[in-house]
């Protein structure tokens, strides 16, 4: 029992002293994760934070300030050469060049800086050391601010110029000690974070379900719409240190846009240029909209014309800076700010079965495919196909429908006079039935002299 009562006491002892510590705290300097990782040349800057000691800290002792490998100081010794800190009479302030201090209403100064600018290439980091000044002690819940670089605590031109480079994200850790070496405290603070410089998000989703019949308008609670926008916002912050400059950036939605081109319309609301394919639609944002803490918010409209709308499939967006002004180094094919991004589809207001294999009229073979029903309503069928020669059929009406809580038979010799065929010939054929989903399902058939094999539909892929 005693030895656990030892143990407590030591263990309270040592959660005392892990409170103990100086605090660093500051308005943290914000760059672009994106520059940092294409290696951004940093520029010059001024770095401020603020102290609060939780110890004494008498006269004659010493305060380290170590910074990280992504602090670098500009001019040699942040011009503070002599060492020596000039104190502003009657303003709570001081100087040693380009570093500046503010004591606030404390009593205490400092004196003797000593700046360390280590070498790089050798991996070593800078550091600055100062001492408390003979006569009052820096007590503790002092607090006390420095600033390296630009300040106004005395007249031209001792003001003070941006002389710390920042490449990352960076930390400041702060120690001090007595004249006689012994430890009194240490605290660490963040002066820099990173932080993403773009920004991209898709605001509307493509939504529009397509008419079944003529499959050349939107249709929304039996009401034929007109247009469908898809939209989307691009942030660029080019404020940020370490930013990008001249972003060019390219925002593509992936997904089945055949003849989209012939649309009476597809405008980006006066912002950027659109170019389509087949498979995407690509948006060009150039550098001009995308500069200095820049928000675009757009929408691609989709007016119907003479073209029969595409089943897009699940559309997904990606946005990429494509060229940049020379700032950083991009990746292989360019910086991507988002990928995979659901961007919404269009879809048939029907049920869709696809029966990929269906041949007709081949001596010797019967092709056929069965629909269940199951709703209390019969259902209208569009069909369309391709065949092997890469020929296109349809839409056309099947011309009966699917009786309500029954099973129909469609035969190959149905399908064939529907298209007008009278060769064998083999088909992809595609059902469009108007019906919820689930309630009609299908099985496909092959019959020949060697037996009858089943036909995988996409309703069974899925």
């Amino acid at each position: 029992m005693k030895i656990l009562k030892k143990a407590l006491v030591a263990s309270a002892i040592l959660s005392a002293f892990a409170t103990q510590a100086a605090t660093v705290s500051s308005t943290p300097l914000k760059l672009s994760s994106e520059g940092v990782a294409a290696k951004v040349s940093a520029t010059a800057t001024t770095l401020t934070f603020d102290i609060v000691v939780d110890k004494n800290h008498p006269a004659a002792s010493t305060i380290t300030l170590d910074f990280d490998k992504n602090v670098e100081f500009f001019t040699s010794k942040l011009n503070c050469s002599s060492g020596s800190v000039t104190q502003v009479v009657g303003g709570g302030k001081a100087y040693c060049g380009d570093i500046g201090f503010n004591y606030g209403t404390g009593s205490f100064t400092f004196d003797n800086v000593v700046v360390t600018d280590g070498n790089a290439t050798k991996g070593e980091t800078d550091k600055i050391t100062f001492d408390v000044n003979l006569g009052n002690a820096l007590s503790a819940d002092s607090a006390f601010r420095v600033i390296l670089g630009k300040h106004d605590f005395a007249v031209a031109p001792n003001t003070g110029t941006d002389a710390i480079l920042v490449s990352g994200a960076s930390n400041l850790a702060y120690s001090s000690a007595k004249s006689d070496k012994t430890a009194i405290e240490t605290g660490t603070g963040v002066i820099a974070q990173e932080v993403s410089q773009y920004g991209f998000v898709v605001t509307a989703d493509l939504d529009g379900v397509i008419e079944r019949e003529q499959q050349k308008s939107w249709v929304l609670n039996d009401v034929t719409q007109t247009k469908d926008s898809l939209g989307f916002t691009v942030s660029n912050d080019e404020t940020l240190g370490l930013a990008i400059l001249g972003s060019k950036i390219d925002v593509t939605f992936d997904g089945n846009f055949k003849d989209v081109t012939s649309f009476t319309s597809v405008a980006m609301n006066s912002i950027g240029t659109v170019a389509a394919s087949d498979k995407k639609v690509v948006v060009e944002l150039a550098d001009s909209d995308m500069t200095g803490k820049a928000v675009v918010k757009t929408a691609i409209d989709f007016t119907n014309g003479t073209a029969v709308i595409p089943v897009t499939g699940d559309v997904s967006a990606k946005a990429v800076v494509v060229s940049e002004s020379g700032t950083g180094t991009l990746p292989t094919g360019g910086l991507v700010i988002a990928s995979s991004v659901d961007a919404g589809k269009w879809e048939l207001d029907a049920t869709v079965i696809n029966v990929p294999y269906f041949p007709v009229l081949y001596t010797g073979t019967s092709t056929s495919v069965h629909f269940a029903n199951e709703s209390k309503k019969e259902a209208d069928v569009i069909v369309t196909a391709i065949d092997n020669n890469g020929t296109e059929y349809g839409p056309l009406n099947l011309g009966s429908k699917l009786a309500a809580k029954t099973v129909t038979k469609v035969k190959q010799t149905d399908i064939a006079t529907l298209f007008k065929i009278d060769t064998a010939t083999k088909l992809s054929v595609t059902f469009n039935i108007d019906a919820d989903k689930g309630d009609v399902n299908a099985y496909a058939t092959v019959q020949s002299a060697d037996g009858r094999s089943e036909v995988s539909t996409s309703q069974q892929r899925k």
